[in-house]
């Protein structure tokens, strides 16, 4: 059921800070542990052969490292506006 409660951001009251620290937390631990579960899968996927990679369907070169981009927040509005 959809509800239309308004939330600023900052809790007022005592009870409202215990809750968001109390979802913050939780939602710490959940990253956490999806970090955990990614690892364990890159460290099993290590250790297979290519042969045994391919009989699962996972490309073998999908481990090796490749380059990444760090693209910052306000880069698409910036090369807009550069346009």
């Amino acid at each position: 059921m959809a509800t239309t409660d308004y939330h600023s951001g900052y809790a007022a009251h005592t009870g409202d800070i215990v809750h968001a620290l109390k979802e913050r937390l939780a939602s710490a631990a959940a990253d956490f542990a999806k970090q955990r579960r990614h690892a364990r899968t890159l460290r099993a996927l290590k250790t297979l052969s290519p042969d045994e990679l391919q009989d699962i369907g996972y490309p073998a070169d999908a481990l090796e490292a490749k380059p990444a981009i760090d693209i910052k927040a306000g880069l698409m509005t910036t090369l807009m506006s550069m346009r």
